[in-house]
């Protein structure tokens, strides 16, 4: 077959089609043909398998194949959507870097060849390089000096160029613009600019008029890479300038400046689209936008119990050491969540008028008192001794103080959150997490299978993460499986414990820390170990808690 480069020869001859089709190995029932995933991971193992870094700002090379992706064409673009590009508008503090990194992050996992562009990492580069100094009136849209008008113009061209090398050569898809374009003349320029290299350009306007959330977003700023070493009182000072030095330059935009954008509003709290004509893709990152939310909480990832046989066939109640590390988890991760809620707060006395994100009842202060946490929402206000008042959750998990449980709906991992459940904390069972379905491979050790299916076994081995043994999931499947998950996950704001097989966790992980699908595999969950990822501006980060069971008690 001959290669097939157009979209609309792809409508024609079905979504995927590729330029050789090779007949289906025996005992490989993926259904796929091997050239389609041909970035196997056996020549390419990761060099750090469980890396705490996040991955979502690496480049994406030619031959990437993201964990998400439902189907690869010839161009490497996805969904038919050509080349697009995403300039984001708003003043300093608006969270237009945390709105450029997810979107990053979800696409990725679709499939989509992005890259975000962030202009403040362009102006750090640039100093570095030239050993120079930020003129004082860069910081502003329209500088007065010639130095700070020469100095924002090579940034600005030195990103455009990257944007279209990264179209072009590196046959990107979606590029993500972080920076201020709060200028008409600005956002025309750029419009007029790719329009002409038939790239569609979306502008996505954060506008933040929540004070809470300024304040919290000018808190992040104040930990970048531009206020290391400063004091914070230095630091906010500096901020603030940048900001009061835009705010008077600043044109929000309106439907006749003819473009198509995104009005996004207090983080989702008001979201509208003008001219949008551009199709599934910008369809699906709306959508994407209308569930994501200003996260305060983590994500905790934890194994589920021990049984007696401990097999994917038997679905067993937990044994003794099941029921003890379940115990121990319970108390390890509301202490967690206790000591970093308590961190967020000051110190200072509470009063009736105020209130606090409140600390959660361990199973050990519950056998010591007959104070039981009732809700996933624990706010407390305090006016005398201990008193203490709980509010009931709006929603499950969208409050910044909730904290549900996620499990699997096999018995024992719903049975390790059984003392979640007796404090009173929301435990959702959810069937997406069902572990990968092993098929005919139930049980066996690799040994075992590698006796029993030679052949099957070896191409597995080239790409674990795609292939599918008889009557099996692949992770692939898995990971489409779970996408309704990952929506939800970045709908909810408080923390979330995730209860599950290690292949599941392998799935969520792999989402949230931005790996590729040669790496998902290879990670690993042990239950000597409790994982929590923290959601950060730039990027997630990684904490591992060490399990400690205690047989003495």
């Amino acid at each position: 077959m001959s290669a097939i480069l157009s979209d609309d020869d792809e409508l024609i001859n079905g979504l995927g089609s590729e330029v050789v089709i090779t007949k289906p190995l025996p005992g490989n029932h993926m259904a796929r043909t091997r050239k389609r995933w041909s970035s196997g991971s056996a020549d390419k193992k990761p060099d750090v398998i469980n890396r705490l870094i996040d991955g979502v700002h690496t480049d994406v090379t030619k031959d990437y194949i993201s964990p998400g992706q439902l189907y690869s064409t010839e161009s490497g673009r996805l969904f038919h959507a050509g080349k697009i590009l995403i300039v984001l508008v708003g003043l300093p503090a608006t969270s237009k870097t945390l709105l450029s990194v997810a979107i990053t992050r979800y696409t990725r996992w679709l499939g989509v060849r992005t890259r975000s562009f962030h202009v403040s990492e362009y102006r750090r580069e640039k100093v570095k390089t030239e050993r120079g100094e930020v003129p004082d009136d860069y910081f502003s849209a329209k500088p007065s000096s010639k130095e700070g008008c020469k100095f924002r113009k090579d940034i600005q061209d030195k990103i455009i160029q990257d944007m279209m090398e990264f179209f072009d050569a590196k046959k990107g898809q979606l590029a993500v613009y972080d920076a201020l374009n709060i200028l008409r003349e600005d956002r025309s320029f750029i419009e007029k600019s790719f329009s002409k290299m038939h790239i569609k350009v979306l502008f996505i306007e954060s506008v933040v008029t929540d004070q809470e959330l300024v304040k919290r977003n000018v808190e992040l700023a104040l930990k970048s890479d531009d206020y290391k070493g400063w004091s914070t009182k230095y630091a906010e000072e500096d901020f603030m300038k940048r900001l009061q030095a835009n705010k008077h330059l600043y044109e929000e935009m309106s439907p006749d400046e003819n473009l198509s954008y995104v009005k996004y509003i207090n983080f989702g709290e008001k979201l509208t689209v003008n001219n949008n004509n551009y199709g599934y893709l910008i369809n699906k990152i709306v959508f994407f936008l209308m569930n994501l939310r200003d996260k305060k909480g983590c994500v905790y990832f934890a194994r589920c119990g021990t049984s007696n046989k401990d097999k994917y066939i038997d679905d067993e109640e937990l044994n003794e050491e099941g029921l003890e590390y379940s115990r121990v988890l319970t108390d390890l991760v509301l202490e967690q969540i206790n000591k970093r809620r308590l961190n967020a707060n000051d110190t200072t006395t509470p009063t009736p008028e105020v209130q606090r994100t409140p600390s959660l009842v361990s199973l050990t202060e519950r056998c010591k008192s007959p104070l039981v946490a009732t809700s996933a929402s624990l706010k407390r206000s305090e006016s005398t001794g201990n008193a203490m008042y709980r509010q009931p959750a709006s929603g499950d998990g969208v409050d910044d103080d909730s904290f549900v449980v996620w499990t699997a709906p096999r018995k024992r991992t719903y049975d390790t959150a059984k003392y979640f459940a007796e404090l009173g904390i929301s435990v959702r069972q959810r069937s997406q997490l069902q572990q990968l379905h092993p098929g005919v491979v139930a049980d066996m050790t690799d040994e075992e299978i590698s006796e029993k299916f030679p052949g099957e076994y070896q191409e597995y081995l080239k790409d674990p993460y795609h292939f599918r043994f008889s009557r099996a999931e692949s992770y692939h499947d898995l990971a489409v499986r779970m996408e309704p998950l990952l929506l939800e996950m970045e709908r909810m704001c408080g923390d979330i414990l995730i209860i599950g097989h290690e292949s599941t966790l392998r799935v969520l992980y792999g989402y949230l820390m931005a790996f590729s699908c040669s790496e998902i595999p290879r990670l690993s969950f042990t239950r000597d170990e409790l994982i929590e990822i923290s959601f950060g501006p730039f990027e997630n980060s990684v904490k591992r808690i060490p399990v400690r069971m205690d047989w003495n008690k």
